[in-house]
């Protein structure tokens, strides 16, 4: 893997491995993967992207993901599927515990966590689901659940697209947002907020 390559530099998930990642979120592959389960995910990504598999390349990635990384991951998506510089309650809710994630930030999660259907409001869901320390209760949902959930953002943005070249298109965008978080950027493939996620992201 060359060190200017799009899945090289991947800090957040470097340590996670192929076989991990597989196990959380029980995933089933239409072909026998060459990358064996002690290999790095990354090597797994690359692998289904190279065998044109993009959604199983999201799938992995989403629960490859630390959580925080996940969710931001899967609101940039939510964005897609509203109009340009509009944003929902929900959307609102889910990026602020993005930016601080901790018991104020998860309660104002709830409503909309009870209750999803659209992507703003997974992404709302996928954080109400994540542990967090001071958790008095931990989450009802199993492990693998937020980055099930930030995979279906990803899926709704995929096919939001009408024309197969578009969707194609929309594919390459997510899957570049992705790594760019990975490697610690915050997504915003070319804008010019483009930065650290700690830095401050939305």
């Amino acid at each position: 893997m060359s060190k200017n390559s799009a899945f090289s530099g991947l800090v957040k998930i470097e340590k996670r491995s192929a076989g991990e990642v597989v196990r959380l979120g029980k995933v089933k592959f239409p072909f026998r993967p060459e990358t064996k389960p002690d290999d790095p995910v990354v090597k797994l990504i690359e692998e289904l992207v190279a065998q044109n598999l993009m959604m199983d390349a999201l799938k992995i990635l989403a629960l490859a993901l630390p959580p925080r990384e996940g969710v931001w991951w899967g609101c940039l998506a939510a964005r897609d599927m509203l109009q340009p510089d509009e944003k929902t309650k929900a959307l609102i809710a889910a990026e602020a515990w993005v930016f601080k994630p901790g018991q104020e930030s998860k309660k104002a999660l709830e409503p909309f966590a009870l209750d999803a259907e659209t992507s703003d409001q997974l992404m709302c869901e996928a954080g109400f689901n994540v542990p967090l320390p001071d958790d008095e209760v931990p989450p009802a949902g199993p492990p693998f659940m937020p980055g099930l959930l930030v995979f279906t953002a990803q899926l709704y943005s995929f096919y939001a697209p009408e024309f197969p070249e578009e969707i194609s298109q929309q594919g390459q965008l997510l899957l570049g947002r992705g790594l760019d978080i990975a490697k610690g950027g915050n997504g915003q493939m070319g804008e010019e907020t483009s930065g650290k996620i700690d830095e401050g992201v939305g």
